[in-house]
């Protein structure tokens, strides 16, 4: 984490923004969390490559910041309306001038 704060010692408390209007645009889910908030997360805890697993997935917040920083991804959803709206997620990034934008916002 040090790596991430410019070799300082990260702060407990992490001021982060809100969830941007980019974050949401093929659909809104109700407890949906910051794309920057779930990287750091990943970042702080995994090595690429490695697996991660969402038992709640939502919208794939967890799964759209995995891709964006090469580590595999596993969510499990029930809810038709939100597994929809991961899927064009996840589809999103297959254009490359998408992935490279949300990789920079992070």
């Amino acid at each position: 984490m040090k790596n991430l704060n410019g070799g300082k010692q990260m702060k407990d408390v992490w001021l982060l923004p809100a969830i941007a209007p980019w974050e949401k645009s093929c659909g809104k889910h109700p407890t949906q969390k910051p794309l920057r908030l779930l990287s750091r997360i990943i970042l702080s805890s995994t090595k690429e490559n490695d697996w991660i697993l969402d038992p709640f997935s939502g919208s794939s917040t967890t799964g759209i910041a995995a891709n964006l920083l090469n580590r595999k991804f596993l969510g499990i959803e029930k809810e038709k309306e939100f597994l929809e709206i991961s899927k064009n997620r996840r589809l999103e990034l297959d254009n490359k001038t998408i992935f490279e934008n949300y990789k920079n916002k992070l």
